[in-house]
């Protein structure tokens, strides 16, 4: 940031001549001169970079003392850059209407970042905001960041919080998302454990009710693990609750043919490029669609950005297309082995859930062209669902 406001201010590069070269700093410490990057010349002279200001007292000091010389060595800087442009009239003029358009954008909002969502959608997020007025192309003077935030609250009631600030032409929306509330259950409504499918009981937590079964019991789907009917002293429903691990097995089956079309690219490339300016877009090329029947596009956008980050009302989008064809390829049977038993794996865990698997086993059979991959496992998962009681059931258990 240092070297932009030089920039702007304008410096120079000088050469301080005295007896002795180490008195330089003296020098400018004397005349309260700011001075950076200094080193000494070949000459033996001292260089420094230097201000407009701190050269011209630099230059009044060594006319009033006669001790030293300075001289100036390189210059550079805007007001440098205007004195050389100052009989250009037209290009002064542009340059001029340049800086009045990019201070004039800067009270526009051309880019707005959502930051902590996390199942929220950014899409509904910023589909809320443009209903509220806040969007690309927005005076950010017309935006009252408080008022914004609060009818936000009631649009998107996922959200418990949200602010947004303000860094000129970019908007930055900070939300955080409301936490889930326990599920909470009623006490008094009787309900019951029962097994989603067969297997051998491992371990059972009967939280409340009672237990049906213990480790080593076989079950079948259906059957009661945890009842909601205490038969202690007179007897009583409750709510039964509670966990139960069980042994399961599993026989998974997939096939995989070894002929399969696959991409051959033919080595030939095209790239446009496209303008998205105030939100509109426009094509710096004539023909539409892909260039390819079959091809890979690849998109990317890059927004434009002045010095320290300010936002320009400009994205430069970059389309790049690859053409591949189709051949056919044959898939040697290790390789399809090896693609099936990963996606059987993975088919088993999301069977499983938080469950493990004990033990497995894969059986692969290679026929007609195509193989074909068995997974066998032994595992460990919890089998209880919680069921309501129907009446009839009730009715049963309180004559029981």
């Amino acid at each position: 940031m240092g070297a932009v406001m030089n920039f702007i201010r304008g410096w120079a590069r000088v050469e301080l001549t005295c007896r002795y070269s180490e008195r330089a700093v003296n020098i400018c410490a004397r005349n309260h001169v700011e001075f950076w990057d200094l080193k000494r010349a070949d000459s033996g002279a001292a260089q420094m970079s230097v201000s407009i200001p701190g050269y011209l007292k630099l230059r009044q000091a060594a006319g009033e003392t006669g001790a030293f010389s300075v001289k100036i060595v390189r210059r550079s800087g805007v007001p440098f850059f205007l004195w050389r442009i100052r009989k250009r009239y037209a290009l002064l003029a542009g340059l001029l209407a340049c800086l009045f358009l990019t201070g004039l954008s800067s009270v526009y909002v051309w880019q707005i970042d959502v930051v902590g969502n996390e199942t929220v959608p950014t899409s509904q997020i910023l589909a809320a905001l443009k209903k509220e007025g806040v969007g690309i192309g927005t005076c950010v003077l017309n935006i009252t960041e408080s008022l914004v935030a609060n009818r936000m609250l009631l649009d998107v009631p996922e959200l418990s919080f949200i602010t947004l600030n303000n860094h000129g032409s970019r908007i930055e929306v900070i939300v955080r998302e409301k936490v889930a509330k326990p599920e909470l259950y009623d006490r008094d409504v009787p309900t019951g454990v029962y097994a989603r499918k067969a297997g051998i009981i491992s371990e059972i937590t009967a939280l409340e009710g009672w237990g049906c079964v213990k480790a080593g019991d076989t079950v079948d789907e259906g059957d009661t693990l945890i009842s909601a009917w205490v038969p202690q002293g007179k007897g009583f429903l409750t709510h039964a609750y509670g966990s139960v691990r069980a042994r399961t097995w599993y026989e998974l089956r997939l096939k995989m043919p070894l002929a399969a079309d696959r991409k051959a690219y033919t080595g030939k490339k095209r790239a446009r490029t496209a303008i998205i300016l105030g939100g509109k877009r426009i094509n710096l090329y004539f023909m539409g669609g892909n260039p390819y029947t079959s091809c890979d596009k690849m998109t990317t956008y890059e927004t434009l950005t002045l010095p320290g980050g300010a936002v320009l009302p400009v994205t430069v989008v970059r389309e790049r297309f690859e053409e591949y064809e189709r051949t056919p390829a044959a898939l040697s049977p290790e390789e399809a082995e090896r693609i099936l038993s990963v996606k059987l794996l993975e088919l088993l865990e999301q069977e499983i859930g938080d469950g493990w698997i004990v033990s497995r086993e894969f059986e692969t059979e290679n026929r007609d062209g195509a193989v074909t991959v068995t997974l066998r496992a032994e595992c460990v998962e919890e089998i209880g669902v919680q069921r309501e009681l129907t009446e009839e059931e009730i009715a049963a258990a309180g004559q029981g």
